[in-house]
């Protein structure tokens, strides 16, 4: 059996995965996204993983990462939340470095096609989903293909929802992004509580849970202003299913009865009368999403040359 070798980059956690033909993760590891920061030590780091899994033949590598990519050229424009890697050729050094294929994606892309057909959005025609992590990834899925421009596109996170709000780490001005990523849930506790920033976003939704007034208070405005962008959302797209994943979605029963009556009050009526917001069903969309890039691209080079 084959295996591949997938990437989860994000702006917090990189997680790589050793995953077979079937989409089941074998071995995984986790990093502290700290770690890959600078551009030799990703390439070296990954250089370890790969050694570290050498007892399986990888017949690829694919990378999931937090920001504008052309996927084509495997071509990294920017990475809002990763400072360092405007315009690099990502796929080019690394094939160069682990001497096997390596593909490249936007990270919230291949969550939603490792979803799309092997989790919480399998057999449905139109899927929007979403990554709350340290910033908010998008994808659209229209009859099993995800929806895409040149580059990664369908961009929701840089919609801007105020004409005066805060700069993103896109360079623009008061992006969803501002009001619904990690960064701005734990700093908004801290502002409010005059306290140090907890940790993690878990915290958060534990203090929520006992009763603590000021996290219900983040939470109430995260389900304001993300239930407002994703009724904008629903009206454009009209989905079947809403599908949330990444570290923020684990709050997930405390915010969806707030989100829901908040996507009701923006989106019209009738699109939302069928509509289902749903958690993510796989641990690993990420990885699994990144390995079945890496699938689908030794497929497609090997129909190209003749070699299936």
């Amino acid at each position: 059996m084959k295996h591949y070798l997938g990437i989860d980059w994000g702006g917090t956690y990189l997680k790589a995965g050793l995953v077979d033909e079937r989409g089941v993760i074998i071995a995984k590891e986790v990093f502290p996204s700290s770690a890959f920061s600078s551009r030799p030590a990703f390439i070296h780091n990954l250089e370890d993983i790969r050694r570290k899994f050498s007892r399986y033949k990888i017949s690829a590598v694919g990378i999931g990462a937090p920001g504008i990519i052309n996927v084509k050229k495997g071509f990294i424009y920017k990475l809002p939340n990763v400072r360092g890697w405007d315009n690099f050729p990502l796929v080019k050094t690394l094939s160069q470095a682990l001497k096997v294929p390596v593909f490249l994606s936007n990270d919230a892309k291949l969550f939603a096609l490792a979803e799309a057909r092997l989790g919480a959005g399998k057999n449905k025609e139109r899927v929007l989903f979403f990554t709350l992590g340290t910033g908010l990834g998008s994808a659209f899925i229209y009859k099993g293909k995800i929806m895409k421009g040149e580059t990664s596109a369908f961009e929701m996170a840089h919609v801007p929802i105020s004409l005066e709000g805060k700069r993103c780490g896109c360079g623009a001005f008061g992006c969803i992004e501002t009001y619904v990523g990690a960064n701005y849930l734990l700093s908004e506790y801290a502002r409010i509580k005059k306290c140090s920033r907890p940790a993690e976003v878990s915290t958060l939704y534990a203090l929520a849970k006992k009763g603590d007034a000021a996290a219900l208070k983040v939470w109430r405005e995260f389900s304001h202003a993300l239930g407002k962008f994703l009724g904008g959302m629903v009206n454009i797209f009209n989905p079947e299913v809403i599908v949330l994943g990444g570290g923020v979605s684990g709050a997930f029963d405390l915010f969806k009865p707030m989100l829901l009556k908040e996507i009701k009050k923006q989106a019209l009526s009738v699109h939302c009368k069928d509509l289902k917001i749903i958690k993510a069903m796989l641990e690993d969309s990420g990885m699994i999403g990144a390995a079945l890039l890496a699938k689908d691209g030794v497929a497609k080079t090997n129909d190209k040359f003749g070699c299936r």
